[in-house]
């Protein structure tokens, strides 16, 4: 509790600076004047607690004072200390309200009991505003969380009558911000302790952001803080809850530095559009949710504006193209180039800016792909990734691309060993041969499944048997595949369509022609076309 000493004798401000241990009691001196005015200028500067108040004072007295303190609605207790023993001055400092009116000469003890009645006042009144508060947060949480989540339009409009009672006007416009803690969910395990963070880091927000403007915190779905932030009066179009207008960014950035800095921890902002009317706050609050779902690719410990997401597009074929690619590297059992094909798939989800429920999905497909692979190869899946597999939700469960990608390299790592380890060797072998020979040859027209067979002195039949269950296509098939891709590879570099089918092994153009539109969906033309306008 801070205290002030106002009296005109500096040896009366001395005795009581000394009179008592004043921090044994949890108080302290914070100042002196020796008038009135004086004393008027520290309170607004730095109101204290309580006023030790000598009532006659030049320049001010005490009881001015007083007044003045009253008027301008400063909270400090003034408690008169003077040696006048006048039923007026008594009568006069009950009106204007003081705290008490101890006379010269008076004991340390009735100096003490007053200051302790003092304290023990503005305790229950502390009490009481926040208990008040709360239950008005309380109260104004609960009314804005069932506006942004979703009631009819008639409820909608008896929830903006209630919030207008709380001073929020939803017919100007207000920006919807959603805040969550990274990891929180595998930092601390405990709900209380996440409570106790959430509520370090509401304190920080409302510090920083009350600078900012009009703003209402209340507590979301999923652990997560939400923001209702005064944009400003809406015009035109926005009054209808169709306009739209850019949400102040200012504060939360600078909110993202603080926590960091002073909790060691971080957090990710979504912030929605700025809009007006019950319809707006919710399609502002699901904005500031997509955004914030968003940092799944962008990355967390930033601030996310839904304005500046694009949503990108990407091909149908996309699925599909990323797990033929994944198993055949699976197939043909080179890791090095797998690891190409998984470091590529995941840049295209960045460039293309996928969708996150498009990139699960893609995910899920690429999971099926490293399954397969130990099916096809004989095996139960429990064998290679134990009873207690869930990938739905181990994905679901992290919250950055980069960690997907991260997990979804090791779980082809798993598969890739464990066939690998559990393949008949001397099978395997052939079949590596095998591909190895088509690789080094696929350019001579005249090699065929017999002509590879021959070389390594087998039985054509034999080679399709054990080539079919290594690589899960046939030697013939793998023969097409690397022709194909080696052809893909040079069109557009200058050469003539009839050179490429030469250098491949076709000795017929038009034949050449025709396998790379059924391989491609495409002609060679219209493909070289279509990297020219690329």
């Amino acid at each position: 509790m801070k205290i002030i000493i106002v009296d005109d004798e500096a040896i009366f401000r001395d005795y009581l600076r000394q009179a008592l241990e004043w921090e044994s009691y949890g108080m302290s001196i914070s100042g002196e004047a020796r008038n009135g005015e004086e004393a008027l200028a520290l309170m607004r500067a730095d109101p204290p607690d309580v006023a030790l108040v000598d009532i006659n004072m030049p320049i001010m007295d005490g009881l001015e004072l007083t007044e003045r303190l009253r008027a301008e609605g400063l909270p400090t207790d003034v408690v008169l200390v003077t040696g006048h023993n006048e039923f007026e001055y008594a009568r006069t400092a009950i009106r204007l309200g003081v705290e008490d009116y101890i006379l010269k000469p008076f004991s340390k003890d009735e100096l003490v009991l007053t200051l302790l009645k003092c304290r023990n006042k503005r305790q229950i009144e502390l009490k009481a505003k926040q208990t008040e508060r709360a239950d008005r947060e309380l109260m104004l949480g609960s009314a804005l969380q069932r506006l942004v989540t979703g009631e009819t339009a008639q409820q909608a409009d008896a929830i903006a009558g209630r919030l207008e009672q709380f001073g929020l006007d939803l017919s100007e416009r207000h920006s919807v911000a959603v805040i969550e803690i990274d990891h929180m969910e595998r930092k601390w395990n405990e709900p209380a302790e996440r409570q106790l963070w959430k509520f370090a880091v509401t304190n920080i927000l409302q510090e920083t952001l009350e600078e900012e403007g009009d703003v209402f915190l209340f507590h979301g779905a999923e652990g997560r803080i939400v923001i209702l932030r005064k944009e400003g009066p809406a015009s035109g179009a926005a009054r209808t809850g169709e306009g739209k207008a850019p949400p102040k960014l200012d504060g939360y950035d600078k909110v993202c530095r603080y926590i960091r800095k002073y909790l060691k921890l971080t957090v990710t902002i979504g912030v929605g559009g700025g809009y007006s009317g019950p319809e707006g706050i919710r399609r502002s609050y699901e904005e500031a949710r997509e955004a914030l779902r968003s940092k799944f690719l962008l990355g967390e410990d930033r601030v996310i504006d839904y304005a500046s997401l694009d949503p990108g597009s990407a091909g149908t074929s996309f699925l599909a193209e990323s797990n033929d690619r994944l198993a055949h590297a699976l197939r043909m059992g080179d890791w090095s180039e797998l690891e190409l094909r998984l470091d590529g798939l995941f840049r295209e989800i960045r460039e293309r800016k996928l969708s996150l429920d498009l990139t699960y999905v893609s995910c899920m497909g690429w999971v099926s792909v490293a399954l397969s692979h130990v099916t096809e190869a004989g095996h139960p899946i429990e064998d290679c990734f134990g009873e207690h597999f869930f990938p739905y939700s181990d994905i679901r469960a992290l919250e950055t691309v980069d960690a997907v990608k991260e997990w979804m390299k090791s779980l082809f790592r798993q598969a890739f060993d464990y066939v690998g380890k559990h393949k008949k060797t001397r099978s395997s072998n052939i079949a590596k041969g095998a591909r190895q020979l088509i690789e080094e040859k696929y350019g001579d027209p005249e090699l065929t499944v017999e002509a590879v067979a021959g070389s390594l002195f087998i039985n054509p039949s034999y080679l399709r048997a054990v080539f079919k269950k290594a690589y899960g296509m046939t030697a013939s098939e793998y023969l097409i595949h690397v022709r194909m891709e080696k052809a893909k590879e040079l069109i557009g570099g200058g050469l003539k369509h009839s050179d490429i089918a030469e250098r491949v092994g076709f000795n017929d153009p038009g034949y050449f022609s025709k396998s790379f539109r059924k391989f491609f969906g495409l002609s060679p033309s219209e493909y070289e076309n279509g990297l020219t306008r690329g």
